[in-house]
C-alpha cells in the first residue's frame, strides 16, 4: 500500500514522460515516511473522452486518487494529498495559450478489516 491512479486527460502536456511523473509522485510518497518503498504502487491512465465543465473551452486536468489503508489522522492524509498535487504540478504545463490545467487529489481510505495481500515470490 499506497496505490496511485493518476488519470491525465489527453490533451494535457508534461514536461516528462510518465514514467518519470510516476517516479517523483512516488518519491514524494516514500519521502512522507508513511510507506515502505516496494509497496508504492502507481500508474497513469490516459483519458482520451473526457468533458470539464459545460462551456467550450480548452481545458484539461490531472486527477490522482490516491488509496491508502485506514488509520492515518487528517493532518497525514492532507500532507500525502499536498505532496503528490506539489509533485505533479511541478511537471504539467498547459498545452496552448489560454488552456488551464487542473490538478488534484483525493486521498481515499481502504478499511484494513477487509483489505488482503499476498506476496507471490520465485
Amino acid at each position: 500500500m499506497p496505490h496511485l491512479i493518476v488519470e491525465i486527460t489527453e490533451n494535457t502536456r508534461l514536461t516528462c514522460s510518465f514514467e518519470e511523473l510516476l517516479d517523483e509522485a512516488n518519491a514524494a510518497l516514500l519521502s512522507s515516511g508513511q510507506f515502505q518503498e516496494p509497496d508504492i504502487k502507481s500508474r497513469c491512465v490516459t483519458l482520451s473522452t473526457f468533458r470539464q465543465g459545460t462551456e467550450p473551452a480548452d481545458r484539461a486536468f490531472v486527477h490522482a486518487t490516491l488509496q491508502i489503508l485506514d488509520g492515518r489522522d487528517q493532518a497525514v492524509r492532507k500532507q500525502l494529498s499536498e505532496l503528490v498535487v506539489n509533485a505533479i504540478s511541478e511537471m504539467v504545463r498547459p498545452g496552448a495559450p489560454g488552456q488551464t490545467v487542473q490538478v488534484t487529489v483525493n486521498v481515499v481510505e481502504m478499511e484494513r478489516a477487509t483489505f488482503s495481500k499476498q506476496i507471490v515470490a520465485g
